[in-house]
This record gives structure tokens, C-alpha cells and sequence, in this order.
């Protein structure tokens, strides 16, 4: 039997595969991978790290919206967030579930009891075939285990590093398939413009575009440059 936790967790609206921009082909190539649901060959753990803000939270509630739309069951646990009544046997009995996602895996490392369980549940996830996918900041080789149990499953999870996006046409493209998510076109110039105008730090440029995706449906306009200028006048 499933835990069943008293709070009730929703996706992000704009987490999807289809938003998600990476410069390198091995990022596409697991991505791919995990869109493979009934290939056992892809099946296993992914672990998913890196800086803050490139989108590790975004891949894992892609996941779990992909998986939804597929008819499939999926778990998603923030193991950052302090609100949540969290402990260790909150895994027991997940290795049944097709896909298990824990973001900030790290939050838990060095904690006997949190060891000994997730290297309980990957071991059983592992025999039924299913997928799990962990997020972090640091390197496996970092990891701060306490455990004999969880360092003997490490190398069985799949490391995937993760960059943030550097170049201007990747960030614009980005923002275009967020907007073309949210239901309207963002046009190159107002893409670039917006760049220029504020950074380079994709949720803070995304932030910009919620505030112009409400000001469009108020004033009932397109996200033209003018129009845009206007809005961030105001």
C-alpha cells in the first residue's frame, strides 16, 4: 500500500518536456530515454545535478506530467521543502510505482535512517524494472554517504549533469516554447529584448513572461515591442 500524504502537491503548469531547453545532445538523449516507457532497457535511476536554476525541478515534474498523460502512476517528493512531514518510511512500498521522483536528494544524505531506505527502495525499484530520478547540486563522488548499503547502490545510478543555458538563441527559444505552453507567440524581437533588457537567468526571464502573458489578456493585445515596452513602463 502507498503512503498517502495528508498534503496535496501540484506540477508546475509549465513543466513539460516541451519546455525544457538544453544545449547538450546527451541532455536530449536521456530525455528521449524517459519517453520510453515501456523499454526496460532505459529503466533504472537518473540522477540530475547542478546549479541552482537550471531546471532540475522542471525535468522531474515534466516527468511525472508525461507519465500522468500516459495513463501511468508517478510520485513526486521535495525533499527541500520543510513544510512536508517527511521521514524515511515514506519510501516503503514505492518500488511499486512506475516512476519516483525525489528533488534535493542531497537534503537527506548523512541521515542513517534516510540512507538505509533509499538504498532499500532503489535496490527494489531496480528489480521491478521501474525508474527513479534524483536531483542535487553536487557530483556523486561527492556525496556526503554515511551508509555501506546506499554507497553500494551509487553505482547504479546514471549521473546526468546539468548547465545552464549560455547563449541568447537558446534562451530565446526557451521563452518561445513557455509562451507557445501558456497559449500565445512571442515574437524574436520581444524574445531578444527581453534579454537584453533584464538577464540571462531563465526564471527570472520567465517571471517577466507571466507578467506580459496577464497584461495581453487584460488589454486583449498581441506581445508586440511596442506593446511590451509599454508594459514594463507602467
Amino acid at each position: 500500500m502507498l503512503i498517502q500524504l495528508p498534503l496535496k502537491m501540484s506540477l508546475r503548469d509549465d513543466a513539460s518536456f516541451e519546455t525544457f531547453i538544453a544545449e547538450q545532445e546527451s541532455i536530449a538523449l536521456v530525455l528521449s530515454q524517459l519517453q520510453q516507457l515501456d523499454n526496460a532497457q532505459y529503466a533504472g535511476c537518473y540522477y540530475f545535478f547542478g546549479e541552482s536554476g537550471v531546471g532540475k525541478t522542471h525535468l522531474l515534474q515534466a516527468a511525472c506530467r508525461f507519465y500522468t498523460e500516459k495513463g501511468r502512476q508517478s510520485v513526486y517528493f521535495p525533499l527541500a521543502n520543510q513544510q512536508l512531514p517527511l521521514i524515511p518510511d515514506v519510501l516503503q512500498g514505492l518500488e511499486v510505482t512506475p516512476l519516483v521522483c525525489l528533488d534535493d536528494v542531497e537534503q537527506v544524505l548523512g541521515d542513517l535512517g534516510w540512507e538505509k531506505a533509499l538504498a532499500n527502495f532503489l535496490a527494489k525499484s531496480r528489480v521491478q524494472g521501474h525508474r527513479v530520478l534524483l536531483t542535487g547540486q553536487t557530483a556523486l563522488t561527492d556525496w556526503p554517504v554515511a551508509s555501506e548499503g546506499l554507497m553500494r547502490e551509487l553505482v547504479s545510478i546514471i549521473p546526468v549533469p546539468l548547465a545552464p543555458l549560455q547563449g541568447e538563441r537558446e534562451l530565446v527559444l526557451a521563452l518561445q516554447r513557455h509562451a507557445l505552453y501558456m497559449g500565445f507567440e512571442l515574437p524574436l524581437k520581444v524574445g531578444n529584448f527581453l534579454i537584453k533588457r533584464f538577464s540571462t537567468d531563465l526564471q527570472e526571464l520567465l517571471a517577466v513572461l507571466k507578467l506580459l502573458e496577464q497584461a495581453s489578456l487584460v488589454d486583449k493585445r498581441r506581445l508586440t515591442l511596442p506593446f511590451v515596452k509599454e508594459v514594463l513602463a507602467r
